[in-house]
């Protein structure tokens, strides 16, 4: 990766569909769930695109709005030989996505099983779209990435049913120093408690694979990742989340959904590009139909 002031030449170039929740609605819709994505995009070529992707993807655009005021948001992405990856995010209309969008939503969220968000909307709209979820006791997945601790927010971290980090995300919202297995079971514990999660945290610890901690019964385990070759870990997390939801609706073991759910993940660094390397469920392992 360049440093600052340094130029250097790349190999490849190419124009992707990516965005953490467009990524998730993806992987989750490709693995046979019905979704719906809440979104608002600028009135440019990439907002049309998207929309051409999320319907080529059997994804329901009903609540995908449109202004004039921004362009849709980007997210320049460079990859280095070893696949690890840097990204540069201009939010655009994400920004513009307001909790009076979301209020023309609730049926929409009254009438779905899952919701899931993440941190490239503003946080008082996450906010309002969960508050409308548990008022229809449909359950909440919080990915808090993009990580930033101006973005906590109590009320909406007290909404969420399962909080999904990664390990510098949990670093940053316990302001724990994160170097061992036991650092991660205290912080997971710390935000179980001081937020009141109401089901459990997930750390996702890449190569290292995935740990989950339950509320309930402050119980834990660690999921280990397979080895594969790693090619391009961009959107890998994205494809962790959106299989977690998609088999979070179909098996009562939670420690089964993160399994499967961090396999899929493993299928998607071994090629490169975000959407483009989630796989459906037709291309894949029996395993992985539940």
């Amino acid at each position: 990766m360049p440093i600052l002031g340094e130029t250097l030449m790349g190999n490849d170039f190419k124009i992707g569909f990516g965005g953490k929740g467009a990524n998730k609605a993806i992987a989750c819709s490709r693995l046979g769930s019905k979704c719906i994505v809440i979104s608002k995009l600028g009135n440019d070529v990439f907002g049309k695109n998207y929309i051409d992707n999320f319907k080529l993807n059997n994804i329901n655009t009903d609540k995908v709005f449109i202004t004039d005021k921004a362009s849709t948001g980007v997210a320049p992405i460079c990859v280095d030989k070893d696949g690890n990856n840097s990204i540069i995010v201009i939010l655009g209309a994400n920004l513009l996505l307001s909790p009076e969008d979301i209020e023309k939503c609730e049926e929409s969220i009254g009438n779905s099983k899952i919701l899931v968000t993440n941190l490239e909307i503003p946080v008082e709209t996450a906010t309002k779209s969960f508050e409308i979820a548990k008022k229809y006791n449909v359950t909440t997945v919080l990915n808090f990435a993009p990580a930033s601790v101006e973005k906590i927010n109590e009320k909406l971290l007290n909404n969420t049913d399962y909080l999904v980090l990664n390990e510098i995300e949990v670093g940053q919202l316990s302001k724990f120093n994160i170097h061992s297995k036991e650092d991660v079971q205290l912080a997971s514990l710390y935000l179980l408690e001081n937020y009141h999660i109401s089901k459990g945290v997930i750390i996702t610890l890449g190569e290292k694979g995935v740990f989950f901690i339950n509320a309930r019964d402050k119980s834990y385990f660690q999921v280990p990742c397979h080895k594969v070759q790693v090619v391009d870990t961009s959107g890998a997390g994205d494809a962790f989340v959106g299989a977690f939801v998609h088999y979070l609706n179909r098996s009562d073991s939670i420690k089964r959904v993160i399994e499967l759910a961090t396999e899929y993940a493993g299928l998607t660094v071994q090629s490169h590009g975000t959407q483009s390397s989630y796989p459906s469920i037709n291309s894949i392992d029996q395993k992985f139909k539940i």
